[in-house]
């Protein structure tokens, strides 16, 4: 049995490991489509969200402005989003799915569906629900963490 320390110490190693593996068996997957990861989880917050202003959907995702810019052009040069400028804030864009961009995400939403599938293989539904829920302790705890995170909440 390892003791408390090593636990801390390899923790880490393994939820990156375990994320970087299920990224990786995702990404092959929408790759094999035509897409990406980076396409799809853009798509899954415009679906779950609607039409969000992009700074917006930066937060979301969790990825830096211009990189998101780029990502948006080329969905916009693909015909599954469509940006405005809002009238209320002329630097500002709502971004919202397209026609092809809602077909997009019900057939990507296929494929992350059966990966979600494999990942979890072996899992009891309540094993999936108590895992979720311990991942989201440990985030919480992580954010409850960082200093700048705190700074941030109490600026709210």
């Amino acid at each position: 049995m390892r003791d408390g320390a090593d636990a801390r110490h390899t923790l880490g190693r393994r939820l990156s490991f375990a994320a970087k593996a299920t990224r990786g068996h995702l990404e092959q997957r929408l790759a094999a489509a035509g897409s990406s990861f980076a396409v799809w989880t853009a798509l899954f917050a415009l679906k779950a969200r609607g039409p969000v202003i992009q700074r917006e959907l930066a937060g979301m995702l969790n990825v830096e402005g211009p990189t998101l810019t780029r990502r948006l052009a080329r969905m916009e040069a693909e015909g599954l989003i469509e940006r405005r400028r809002t009238n209320a804030d002329r630097r500002a864009a709502v971004v919202r799915l397209t026609e092809s961009g809602e077909a997009m995400y019900s057939r990507l939403s296929d494929i992350v569906s059966a990966g979600r599938d494999a990942v979890f293989k072996g899992f009891s539904p309540r094993e999936i629900e108590e895992f979720v829920g311990y991942l989201d302790r440990v985030i919480e705890n992580i954010e409850s963490a960082s200093p700048s995170r705190r700074q941030a909440s109490t600026r709210r």
